[in-house]
């Protein structure tokens, strides 16, 4: 079972008529969701496949479908009201469930697109049970309406960050030397603990272990000077939020001061570029040519940042190479990074949403410079 939260039933209502005129231009029927994050976005369902069959359908009048096993059926309050669900016990075929949602939606003999991570297998099994059908690819239509976020989920996201945020308080509090990395990041998550974190904890990577971006946390102490850097990540109501700081164990060296300096700036100026029009690429480029100048372009060995919502990490992607363009309601992380092998590592990553005229900070809950705002040693200067 892979549950991924709430989510707010207005939003997914949007979905599923934003997906419409898209079906439409695609000459289908209907299309079927695969993923965990592609079945609550469009059916409202915080459910998804593992040995067992899930899978979700919308129909072109906007009309959706869940298939699941019954013992993990929602109980119908929990999902929207033009969501039907269609059960199956563990002796019976999950396909056999698939065709009769498919005939609810009156697309036996129409089109239906596939969620691209739809397995093969799933696939094959599908065109038998309903031979009447026509499957085909998605080649774009679950993207379109998922990477341009509407008002509804721009504010989830921003919620998400908030929640995100809290955590660095508490890592700013605790933080001191001899105390390991682990013993670190599960005393701030225990301290924020409501329920709602289901045991996450945030990467929390000191001194040379930081070098390595996603190094799992470690039973390593931390030493006076080192960086640390915490990356957290967790969903409310299904959509994400996600923020890294790097803080200072007392005095760090000056090659990390300069290092942070960079990425600071580096940060900065993407902040500056990313707007209407911008193409992804271009957004990279401007963070990358700061730390390049700095000397530190060989130690920045990651894109820029990622498109974020349902997914932690989705479409669009800042990276060398992508020329699409950016477009109001687009929400994606920047995060310029240093890794010097063997030394330290430096991160600051913020969420964004493209606006009308630039980008709003989603994550501007907590500083930039968590060292000074939680008394540890300066690590930016003024």
């Amino acid at each position: 079972m892979n549950r991924v939260g709430a989510i707010d039933f207005r939003v997914v209502r949007e979905h599923t008529e934003r997906i419409r005129p898209l079906l439409v231009e695609r000459h289908a029927d209907g299309i079927l969701l695969f993923t965990p994050a592609n079945i609550l976005g469009f059916s409202g369902a915080p459910l998804g496949p593992s040995d067992r069959i899930v899978c979700g359908l919308v129909s072109g009048d906007g009309e959706a479908a869940l298939v699941c096993p019954a013992f993990e059926a929602p109980d119908s309050r929990s999902i929207p009201p033009q969501t039907r669900v269609f059960a199956w016990l563990e002796d019976q075929s999950p396909y056999e469930a698939i065709a009769k949602a498919v005939k609810h939606l009156g697309l036996e003999r129409g089109t239906i697109l596939l969620d691209p991570a739809v397995w093969i297998e799933v696939q094959r099994r599908l065109a038998q049970a309903m031979p009447g059908a026509t499957w085909r690819e998605d080649d774009g239509a679950i993207t379109s309406v998922r990477q341009v976020k509407s008002p509804l989920e721009v504010e989830a996201i921003a919620r998400a960050c908030r929640r995100v945020g809290q955590i660095y308080a508490e890592i700013g509090k605790r933080l001191s030397p001899g105390m390991t990395e682990l013993e670190l990041a599960g005393q701030a998550v225990i301290s924020m603990g409501d329920g709602s974190l289901s045991g996450a904890l945030p990467l929390a990577q000191s001194g040379p272990n930081a070098a390595i971006p996603h190094r799992p946390t470690s039973d390593r102490a931390l030493s006076d000077g080192d960086c640390l850097v915490v990356d957290y990540v967790l969903a409310v109501a299904g959509y994400h939020g996600d923020m890294t700081r790097t803080f200072a164990v007392g005095r760090p060296r000056e090659k990390c001061h300069a290092a942070y300096q960079a990425v600071r700036a580096a940060q900065r100026a993407a902040i500056e570029a990313a707007r209407p029009g911008a193409t992804c690429e271009s957004v990279d480029a401007a963070a990358r040519s700061v730390i390049e100048k700095a000397g530190f372009g060989a130690f920045f060995v990651h894109r820029l940042g990622h498109g974020i919502g349902l997914d932690c990490h989705e479409a669009p992607f800042f990276v060398q190479g992508n020329r699409t363009k950016l477009a109001p309601g687009m929400c994606l992380t920047i995060e310029p990074g240093v890794y010097v092998p063997g030394e330290f590592g430096v991160r600051i990553e913020d969420v964004v949403a493209i606006t009308e005229n630039g980008c709003r900070i989603l994550s501007d809950g907590v500083p930039t410079d968590v060292s000074e705002a939680f008394s540890q040693g300066p690590l930016c200067g003024p």
